[in-house]
């Protein structure tokens, strides 16, 4: 971003949010159009130029979070409203769980991540605060199709520069039918390193994938042939966790994809803390399911959301 543009986004935040004009008053200000400083203000609050902090300390929240809490035993439960918009809540999502992280990551842990959009979120709005002796490792693979900035790869080395931490990736694909490849690519040194790891992570943070051919979601729409999205859906799947797919009430699914996958293994996700973030009411049968499971140690998600995970 250039300087100019930079102390524009600065001076139209600084009337709009400290001086309390309306847009149109600054678009009569600077000489724009008011749908141009809208977008200048959006992109203030991409840029973190503006830092929105919203205080969700309610009654109403508190009793949603307690019930929660109580029906399926989560240790720790962050809600924010639902906005209108499921990408505003996504981010609304993420930059809670940013700030949850943050003080659960600790001197000497090690962190296993997944990816998707509400873990780009996440690690997109973490503040920088250097934590010494972290572990990153990637929970599985992902080579094999270009996923640009969502992808894996940028979530984990963005995390890593925010605390200071190292980065150990698993360069692999997600999943491996054939038992000689997958049995040569486990035993690969840097592979191998990185599954061992994996058994030893302090906390799992991960993201939610759902059955919803409605939904775009990276490993659904790339990963999953339509004979295997069948029998998943036969099966009676509703969703996925760290790429394993699950049923209504959190148990993994008995089919070979489960057992394919180049990464954390379904006793690694049942024995480990997992700090789960994901919202959207599309969601809500696989958060209840997960919960169901009893798989989730920290949840972050919104409240319209939970509230239908509790009629479930």
């Amino acid at each position: 971003m250039e300087r100019d543009e930079r102390q524009l986004l600065i001076d139209i935040s600084a009337m709009y949010y400290l001086e309390g004009m309306t847009q149109n008053q600054i678009a009569k200000e600077v000489y724009l159009s008011r749908p141009k400083v809208s977008r200048l203000l959006k992109k203030a609050r991409e840029e973190n130029i503006v830092d929105i902090n919203i205080n969700y300390e309610s009654d109403t929240l508190r009793r949603l979070e307690n019930k929660i809490k109580a029906k399926f035993n989560v240790n720790n439960v962050v809600i924010v409203k639902t906005l209108k918009n499921y990408e505003d809540t996504v981010e609304e999502i993420g930059k809670a769980a940013g700030k949850v992280l943050l003080e659960e990551i600790k001197e000497g842990m090690t962190i296993g991540i997944s990816w998707g959009n509400t873990m780009r979120s996440t690690v997109s709005q973490m503040k920088k605060k250097h934590i010494k002796d972290v572990k990153i490792v990637e929970l599985f693979g992902a080579i094999g199709y270009d996923m640009g900035e969502a992808d894996m790869l940028s979530i984990g080395t963005k995390l890593s520069s925010k605390i200071g931490g190292k980065l150990y990736p698993l360069p692999a694909p997600i999943y491996i039918e054939d038992k000689n490849t997958r049995e040569v690519l486990i035993n690969n040194p840097v592979i191998k390193g990185s599954l061992n790891m994996i058994e030893n992570c302090d906390i799992i943070f991960s993201g939610l994938g759902v059955i919803e051919e409605n939904m775009p979601q990276t490993i659904w729409d790339l990963y999953i042939e339509k004979e295997t999205k069948d029998r998943i859906k036969k099966s009676g799947g509703v969703g996925f966790l760290c790429a394993h797919f699950i049923n209504e009430n959190g148990k993994f699914l008995d089919l070979d994809i489960n057992q394919n996958i180049i990464g954390i293994k379904t006793d690694s996700i049942m024995k480990n803390k997992i700090f789960l973030v994901a919202g959207g009411m599309r969601k809500s049968k696989a958060i209840h399911a997960v919960l169901k499971g009893g798989h989730i140690d920290t949840l972050v998600s919104d409240d319209k959301t939970l509230s239908q995970v509790l009629l479930l």
